[in-house]
């Protein structure tokens, strides 16, 4: 157990000064794209909704929670890498880069203390990177909280970008489905694994887009797509694996979609998929090394298992669901599909909530739930016609099915699962926004026809 951390006095009197600073950064930013760009007019109150994600997010663990988690986790080994660099440099520096080493952590334990993430590669490069962030913050949590959130907000912001520039129009919506969405802004904000793979699922989304489909294959989007595709494999493999599919037939479904012969279409299209996962396996294959757990088939389904039936143990406070048992076969996941799909997109409804951050949760699952129904149901046919005719639209909802089986298979605990989804829940809400706005126009232009005759 580690020691509790303390909001101090002097936090509050500081952090002030740095969200001013942000805001005037932020302001600037906004005055000088505005006049072409008008989703600007949320970039202030964007990184604002961060901030403030990231205050809540300290005072629930630090005040409500008092028995630590990650957040003080991240900020109590950080502040230990931190007292190292000014008492050994040459300590700190071999730490900061070298592969985890657990001997040469047992050497410099009379300075660090003992390290919560000292034996999970995963979440020891998360200390790491947090450091530098404690360097200018002056070692304080709230401040390092609302840096990091700012930070994360760079990823945040160019997903919604993206969606912009397919559907500038919708601008507004996207403001909702990226920027402010409740869980999105609490869980993707703060000293946590999911402010850094957010921010580099939004980059990676962003520079594909910039590379392959808007062919502007500049040097600091190629640079970007791999920082953050490292990033993501690094810290959460299964983000990158989950976003890799999708992409690939995004880009290939661009392609396809730019034919007009339809004869030629139909026959080029099982190629062009075929094309596009090959190139995903190619990917997958070639960075399997730096994978671990996911580096094969049989890894994954393994660990799946494993992971479903530690987060059922009791010390979870019985805060849990149960999908039934499975085997680690293809055909076993597999059998877990559609229950997997409704949990890791849904869940946890109203009636399965024991505490107020899970009914927080709840109600928001709710509206996504009776968002997605309303959208589907209001013509199934056009749902599924408007998605394949829309290459974004594809690649978003394939990665929000395809994440939330992935989360929810590996996954039976309703706190932990609610925060590792939320990479998905951007990609759903716009996906279905965008099939909702082109339904309505697809309705307008019949009525229009209608009129005329």
């Amino acid at each position: 157990m580690i020691q509790n951390h303390l909001i101090t006095y002097l936090d509050w009197l500081i952090a002030p000064f740095y969200i001013l600073f942000i805001y005037i950064v932020a302001s600037v930013i906004k005055r000088k794209n505005i006049a072409k760009n008008p989703q600007y007019k949320y970039f202030v109150w964007g990184i604002l909704a961060k901030i403030i994600g990231a205050v809540c997010l300290c005072l629930i663990y630090v005040y409500y929670y008092k028995a630590g988690g990650d957040t003080l986790n991240y900020d109590s080994d950080s502040s230990a890498l931190l007292r190292l660099l000014f008492i050994s440099p040459p300590d700190f520096l071999e730490v900061w880069f070298s592969p985890l080493n657990r001997e040469l952590l047992s050497n410099i334990h009379p300075v660090t203390g003992y390290l919560m993430y000292g034996h999970d590669p995963n979440a020891f490069i998360v200390v790491r990177l947090i450091v530098p962030i404690k360097l200018i913050s002056f070692g304080s949590y709230l401040v390092s909280s609302i840096l990091m959130a700012a930070l994360s907000f760079t990823g945040i912001w160019k997903l919604y970008c993206l969606f912009c520039t397919y559907y500038h129009a919708l601008y507004k919506q996207f403001a909702i489905t990226v920027l402010f969405v409740p869980s999105v802004v609490f869980w993707g904000s703060g000293l946590l694994k999911d402010s850094w793979t957010i921010a580099a699922a939004g980059w990676y989304a962003f520079s594909f887009y910039q590379i392959f489909i808007n062919k502007r294959s500049r040097l600091f989007y190629s640079i970007a797509l791999v920082v953050a595709s490292v990033i993501m494999i690094l810290i959460k493999p299964y983000i990158f694996l989950g976003l890799l599919p999708g992409s690939m037939l995004w880009m290939s479904w661009s392609r396809l979609t730019n034919i007009k012969n339809v004869y030629l279409k139909i026959f080029l299209a099982p190629l062009i998929v075929a094309f596009g996962l090959s190139a995903g396996f190619l990917v997958w294959s070639f960075t399997s090394s730096s994978l671990g757990d996911y580096s094969t088939m049989d890894s994954m389904l393994q660990k799946a298992v494993e992971a479903s039936e530690d987060l059922k143990k009791e010390y979870y406070q019985g805060n849990s669901f149960d999908l039934g048992s499975f085997e680690p076969t293809l055909a076993g996941v597999i059998s877990k599909f559609p229950i997997a799909t409704m949990t890791g997109l849904f869940r946890p409804f109203i009636w399965e909530v024991k505490n107020m951050v899970m009914f927080i949760s709840a109600i928001e699952n709710m509206v996504v739930l009776i968002f997605t129904l309303y959208v589907f149901f209001a013509s199934p046919w056009k749902f599924m016609r408007i998605t394949f005719a829309n290459p974004v639209v594809l690649f978003c909802l394939i990665f929000a099915v395809f994440f939330a089986f992935s989360v929810a298979i590996s996954t039976s605990n309703f706190g932990a699962m609610v925060r590792l989804r939320i990479p998905q829940i951007p990609f759903l809400l716009s996906g279905l926004a965008i099939i909702y706005y082109e339904g309505n126009r697809y309705r307008r232009a019949l009525a229009q026809e209608s009129f005329k005759v």
